[in-house]
C-alpha cells in the first residue's frame, strides 16, 4: 500500500509565474499508519534572490554551495515516487514543484489526484485558524524549525499522523493511493556527487583562507607547497581587500575571488596572513592618525582606544586574525608614526560624491521607497539596474544572487549590507578629521 511524501518548500516568493523559486525542499516519507520511514532536505540554489530572508532565514552564503532544482531533481522524484504527496497548502508547493520540473525538463506530472493537503483536511478534522502553526498548537504537534522546509515538513508528518489516527476510515485516503500507486514517471537517471547541503554549511569549513592550505590539484595529504615570493605583487590582492571590507563582511564571492588572485600572484597562507597584519595595521595607523594623539574625551592616548575598537577587531576576524594581532597591529602602527613608513601603504577612502548612481537589491528591511528617498535626500541617484558607471549596490543579503549582484561583482563595483551603506549616508557631509564614522576617516564603513 502507497504510503505518503509530506513535502514543504521554501520558496524567494509566491509566484513561479513570476520568477520565484525554490531555495529549499524537504520530504519526510510516512507510511500507511502514519509513522515516519525516513527524511531528506536540502537547500536549493535558486539562481536569483533569495526574496524575503526575514522570513525564511536562509543564507545566500549557504545556497551559493548548495545544487541547483535540476540536479537534486532526480533524487527528489525518486523519494515521491508512488507515494501520495502531502503538504500544507498544497496548491502552493505543487505549483511550484510544476514549475522547476518543468524547467528541468523533467516529464513528471503531478497528479493532483494523488495530492492531499493538510491545511484543507483542517477544516474536516479541526476548528479555528488553518494556518500550520494553529493546527499543531491544536492537536498537540510540535512545530520547531518554523520556516525551515524540513521543521515544517516534519510538523505537516505529525498533523498528517493526527488526521490518520482520528479518521483512518475517510475515503479520500484511499482516492489518493489509488492515484498514486497509478502513476509512471521516467525518471532521470540519478547524478553523482549531489549532495544535501544544509542551512549553515557556509560556517562549517573553517576560515576561507583554509583555501590556501593545499593548492588546486595537489595530491591529497601533500604538504602545502611554500612559495617564496618576498617581491609579490599584493596591489590587485589589497584593492580587492579594500571592497571587500567596505561592510566590514567578506561575502561568499569575495573570498573566491580574493583566494584566486592570492593564487595567481603565487602568494601562500602564510604570506597572505603578513600581508592582512600588515593591512591592519594600516587601518590602526588611520585610526591613530584621526585620533590625533588625543581620546574623543580629550585625554591623550596610547592607542588604548583604538585597541578596544570593536569595528577593528570584526575587520581582524574577516581576516583571519585574532585579539592579539589586532594589539600588534596597533603597536606597529604606533612605532610607524615615528617612522612614517607603513608596509602597507594607508588604504584610500571610499567616498560617495554627488550624483553617484546606488543600485538596491533584495529585499530589505525598510521599503524599497524609504530607501530611495534617503538616497536622494543624500544628493545620489538611485539606479534600477548596474552599469560600470554604478558606484555601489546595496543588497539585502552582501552573498546575494540577484543579477544587479552578480554583474557588479563581474564589473568590480562593491556590494554592501544595508547597515554599512546608512553608514555612508551618515557620514555623507561630515567632516574627514576628527574620529568619526565617516568614509573620510575609517577604510570601512560603521
Amino acid at each position: 500500500m502507497p504510503g505518503f511524501a509530506v513535502v514543504d518548500l521554501e520558496t524567494t516568493g509566491f509566484s513561479p509565474r513570476l520568477g520565484d523559486r525554490v531555495a529549499e525542499v524537504a520530504v519526510v516519507l510516512v507510511d500507511a499508519a502514519g509513522q515516519v520511514e525516513d527524511e531528506w532536505s536540502t537547500l536549493v540554489n535558486p539562481e536569483r534572490d533569495l526574496g524575503p530572508q526575514h522570513v525564511h532565514g536562509i543564507a545566500a552564503a549557504d545556497v551559493a554551495l548548495a545544487p541547483t532544482f535540476d540536479r537534486v531533481a532526480p533524487a527528489l522524484l525518486r523519494l515521491l515516487a508512488g507515494r501520495v504527496l502531502v503538504a500544507h497548502n498544497a496548491a502552493f508547493d505543487t505549483r511550484f514543484l510544476r514549475a522547476e520540473i518543468g524547467r528541468a525538463g523533467i516529464a513528471a506530472a503531478i497528479d493532483p489526484v494523488a495530492c492531499l493537503c493538510t491545511q484543507q483536511l483542517a477544516s474536516r478534522y479541526l476548528t479555528g485558524s488553518r494556518a500550520l502553526a494553529a493546527c499543531c498548537a491544536a492537536v498537540g504537534v510540535v512545530h520547531d524549525g518554523v520556516h525551515s522546509a524540513l521543521g515544517d515538513a516534519r510538523a505537516t508528518a505529525g498533523l498528517l499522523g493526527y488526521y490518520l489516527d482520528v479518521a483512518a476510515d475517510d475515503e479520500c485516503w484511499d482516492v489518493a493511493r489509488a492515484a498514486a500507486d497509478g502513476v509512471r514517471w521516467s525518471l532521470p537517471a540519478a547524478l553523482p556527487g549531489v549532495e544535501p547541503v544544509l542551512r549553515g554549511a557556509s560556517r562549517a569549513h573553517g576560515h576561507w583562507l583554509a583555501g590556501l592550505d593545499e593548492a588546486p590539484g595537489a595530491r591529497a595529504g601533500a604538504a602545502p607547497a611554500r612559495t617564496e615570493r618576498p617581491d609579490a605583487d599584493t596591489g590587485t590582492y589589497l584593492r580587492l581587500l579594500d571592497a571587500a571590507l567596505l561592510d566590514r563582511y567578506v561575502s561568499h564571492s569575495e573570498r573566491a575571488a580574493l583566494l584566486a588572485e592570492a593564487r595567481r600572484a603565487g602568494l601562500d597562507r602564510a604570506t597572505v596572513e603578513s600581508v592582512h597584519r600588515d593591512y591592519l595595521t594600516a587601518l590602526a595607523r588611520a585610526e591613530l592618525d584621526a585620533l590625533d594623539g588625543a581620546t574623543s574625551a580629550g585625554d591623550r592616548d596610547d592607542g588604548g582606544s583604538v585597541r578596544d575598537d570593536p569595528a577593528l577587531h570584526e575587520v581582524a576576524g574577516q581576516l583571519g586574525l585574532d585579539a592579539d594581532d589586532v594589539a600588534g597591529a596597533v603597536e606597529a602602527a604606533l612605532g610607524a608614526r615615528l617612522a612614517a613608513e607603513l608596509a602597507v601603504a594607508p588604504r584610500p577612502a571610499f567616498v560617495l560624491a554627488d550624483g553617484d548612481e546606488v543600485v538596491l537589491t533584495g529585499s530589505m528591511s525598510r521599503t524599497r521607497e524609504a530607501w530611495e528617498r534617503d538616497v536622494r535626500a543624500a544628493g545620489l541617484s538611485p539606479w534600477p539596474y548596474v552599469t560600470r558607471r554604478s558606484r555601489l549596490v546595496v543588497a539585502a543579503d552582501p552573498d546575494s544572487l540577484s543579477t544587479k549582484a552578480r554583474t557588479a561583482r563581474r564589473y568590480g563595483i562593491p556590494v554592501v549590507t544595508e547597515t554599512a551603506f546608512a553608514a555612508l549616508l551618515a557620514a555623507r557631509g561630515e567632516p574627514a578629521s576628527g574620529r568619526t564614522s565617516g568614509t573620510g576617516v575609517r577604510r570601512w564603513a560603521s
